[in-house]
């Protein structure tokens, strides 16, 4: 699913791998822990010259894989003629989709054909009904039963399992062995890996920021979903972010309201917009060192616990989590649960 000759060149160049692309705000699944500003009403700003430009542009860039984002990206009626164009490009086309859509027969065979040299992720942080319920309060756990029918559509159709991740948020709403069981759900009757995020830190932006406490776990229950994780990737540890340092160096986000960052959950309202310079590729090469956080390739530039870490070849935590809880682009991520610094 990643070309890793092509993701450590890029690394190694100070190039760009991927694209994180933001097709529209809007989104049916109501996470209530969700933090990628997904909304009822669309007020996305991307218009689809908008997007035919930034496709030509990353391209022109050299980059390989394009992450479909929202929102929910299948909910945009241009979706596929976007992903048509990409993988004439020669893109990888990656769909992050929260699951629902892929129910209509047409999406989920468009899904299908526009990623095969991809992925598709799907969304489902618990498969316990009462608890997806809390974690959906506006949506009926019978979406539960949706989009696993859907997962097993896609393995019918023959698509790999191997292409196929479940995408999940660790929150302090459930607890490690909620999360655990959905991680051995996904593996035990789909041959699924999971893609771990412990939340990021910050709520949506109409949440009171009093709840805010609620959704952060705690660093001993984040230690017992890791080990379980670990092991299902078959490695002795992972990175404390969803991704290694390579990838999250070498990728760009373009968000649904025009503005560019280093990755679409660092929502920054100063960040430049194509709305307001002429292309992407201007963009990136005015601002290419912040983007592709250039400061943290040099070890002593990292926080001092980064510093002697063992994991330091392929980790530098989470930007965006440091970001959110204010401690700049560059501070250390505050849900790492192998510093004991971390409270909790």
């Amino acid at each position: 699913m990643i070309d890793q000759v092509a993701l450590q060149k890029a690394y190694e160049t100070d190039g760009i791998y991927a694209l994180q692309l933001e097709v529209g705000d809007r989104c049916l699944q109501d996470c209530v822990y969700c933090y990628m500003n997904a909304l009822q009403d669309e007020r996305n700003t991307l218009t689809d010259e908008h997007i035919k430009h930034i496709l030509h542009d990353s391209h022109a860039l050299g980059i390989t894989a394009i992450e479909w984002l929202g929102g929910e990206p299948l909910l945009r009626s241009s979706i596929f003629d976007h992903m048509a164009l990409a993988a004439d490009l020669g893109f990888r086309n990656n769909i992050w989709t929260g699951g629902l859509p892929l129910q209509d027969p047409k999406i989920l065979n468009n899904s299908a054909l526009y990623t095969r040299r991809g992925l598709i992720a799907v969304h489902i942080s618990t498969v316990n009904p009462e608890l997806y319920q809390t974690l959906h309060p506006h949506r009926s756990s019978d979406d539960l039963t949706v989009i696993l029918e859907a997962v097993n559509a896609l393995l019918d159709l023959g698509y790999p399992a191997a292409q196929i991740l479940n995408s999940v948020t660790f929150t302090g709403l459930q607890s490690a062995a909620d999360m655990i069981e959905t991680i051995e759900y996904f593996e035990s009757h789909f041959g699924i890996k999971t893609s771990l995020n412990v939340y990021h830190t910050y709520v949506r932006p109409d949440a009171p920021i009093e709840e805010l406490s609620k959704y952060i776990p705690v660093a001993s229950e984040i230690a017992r979903v890791y080990e379980r994780y670990t092991r299902q990737w078959g490695v002795a540890k992972l990175p404390m972010n969803c991704v290694n340092k390579q990838y999250c160096s070498a990728t760009v986000a373009v968000l649904c309201d025009g503005h560019v960052t280093p990755c679409a959950t660092i929502r920054d309202d100063q960040a430049p917009t194509i709305h307001d310079q002429p292309s992407l590729r201007q963009i990136v090469a005015k601002h290419r060192d912040m983007l592709i956080l250039k400061k943290f390739k040099r070890l002593e530039n990292r926080p001092a616990e980064c510093q002697v870490c063992d994991l330091a070849k392929d980790c530098w935590g989470c930007r965006s989590r440091a970001y959110a809880a204010g401690l700049s682009l560059f501070g250390k991520d505050p849900r790492c649960f192998r510093s004991e610094t971390i409270p909790g």
